[in-house]
């Protein structure tokens, strides 16, 4: 009886597994064609534009992008994490076009990636999203409106720009001494889901989504951090659910922000002198040109012989040469992150904003010449990686999280063990 059983058990496993397998296969399927027809609609219009030239012309951004849609789709860092210093610090485009082209290409790539892990099943923390990504996208528009010159070509932050540049490199290497500091620990437990809600916990997730929308306004990329910060790190929210909840919610602020700035202020409506090529003349339709501002050169709505140099200032061109990229981009960064276990995917993205503080030291020369702008750098880092340090130290104090309990039943899937630690073990045994 017991020989007859086995073969029953052994059949019900693998017709089971092939099911299973084969909705796999028809979800991946559906997911490439959603991106095959977005890149077809690219290719279409590109070529019935006569946009090629266009496009060849903005190749950095191109290249730009083919890590950094990787990065928005599978870590807690949109592509605008990768697009705003580099943009800013190697290609010398201004913060404020930096920040446009961050939040209209990721409102692509990130909606795509979305859109895939939708389709795909993923499992995301759908509180968080709702609530974390909602205040970001009211505190995205309050502080677009209150902290940009709306009277100036795409919309310029009225802090300097170098302050805004380190203020961006600040919020991600706090996010890598967090995530350092998390692969320490030898063995933590980990959840699917937030814990029980209470007041603390839905006041958390209403600051960071605040903070996560003003850091968007500046830098076209932030509430993913902000969020990925509160549910992972402190709330204890296993990373593999984590990040597909913060690319969902900073998607939600890119589609704002690309309809906000890049469609309805007419951001991307940039006109070239030559058509295809030349100086950037218009934007939104008004004429625009280099003026003289405090010693310097900055663009503004006037007609004046020179435009606006297109490889600083093409934002459409930038966004359509990047489009094809992030398109595919996303998704797999996103596939790549459900298959990585939580700590390889943690010390990815706390390697990526270490590479991000390196390089702002190294590439902002106001860092190493104006004194205000050292203070601030160091006297900020400071601040907050103390401030993330205790909250992290007390935070099941600070936000009411349940107690650990000894007789809680635990399985492999609830722990984040670090490696070696079963060796660890077997020596002590």
């Amino acid at each position: 009886m017991a020989e007859q059983r086995q073969p029953i058990e052994h059949d019900v496993i693998a017709a089971a597994r092939a099911a299973r397998q084969a909705v796999q296969r028809r979800r991946s399927r559906t997911t490439i064609a959603m991106l095959a027809t977005i890149t077809a609609a690219w290719f279409v219009y590109v070529t019935v534009a006569g946009h090629w030239v266009r496009v060849g012309n903005n190749w950095q951004a191109t290249l730009t992008m083919v890590f950094g849609s990787f990065v928005a789709g599978s870590t807690p860092q949109g592509g605008g994490a990768v697009a705003f210093p580099v943009f800013t610090k190697v290609l010398e485009v201004p913060s404020e076009v930096a920040r446009t082209f961050s939040l209209s290409i990721q409102a692509v790539g990130m909606t795509a990636a979305s859109i895939g892990m939708i389709i795909g099943r993923r499992l995301v923390e759908w509180r968080a999203i709702i609530i974390g990504g909602a205040t970001a996208v009211v505190s995205f528009l309050v502080a677009l409106f209150l902290v940009s010159d709306t009277s100036k070509p795409f919309w310029p932050a009225v802090l300097p720009a170098p302050y805004i540049r380190v203020t961006f490199t600040l919020v991600l290497a706090s996010m890598a001494f967090i995530v350092y500091l998390g692969t320490r620990v030898p063995i933590r437990k980990v959840d699917t889901s937030l814990p029980p809600m209470n007041a603390r916990l839905y006041v958390a997730l209403v600051v960071a989504g605040i903070l996560g929308g003003v850091f968007s306004a500046l830098t076209g990329s932030g509430a993913d951090v902000m969020i990925y910060l509160f549910i992972v790190v402190l709330f204890g929210v296993d990373p593999k659910v984590g990040v597909p909840s913060c690319v969902m919610a900073m998607t939600a602020v890119s589609i704002v922000g690309l309809l906000v700035l890049g469609i309805g202020d007419g951001h991307l409506s940039v006109q070239l002198s030559e058509g295809t090529t030349g100086e950037v003349v218009a934007v939104a339709g008004q004429s625009v040109s280099m003026v003289e501002v405090d010693g310097r050169t900055a663009p503004a709505f006037t007609a004046g012989e020179d435009g606006l140099p297109a490889k600083r200032f093409d934002l459409f061109g930038l966004w359509l040469a990047a489009i094809p990229i992030v398109v595919w981009g996303a998704p797999l960064g996103s596939w790549f992150a459900s298959r990585i276990n939580a700590r390889q995917l943690v010390i990815f993205a706390g390697l990526l904003a270490a590479a991000e503080l390196i390089t702002t030291i190294i590439f902002i020369p106001d860092l190493h010449r104006v004194s205000g702008l050292s203070i601030y750098a160091v006297v900020g880092l400071v601040s907050m990686l103390l401030g993330l340090y205790l909250l992290a130290r007390y935070r099941r104090v600070l936000f009411g999280l349940p107690p650990l309990s000894p007789e809680e039943t635990l399985h492999r899937g609830s722990l984040d063990v670090r490696p070696g630690y079963e060796r660890h073990l077997g020596d002590d045994g």
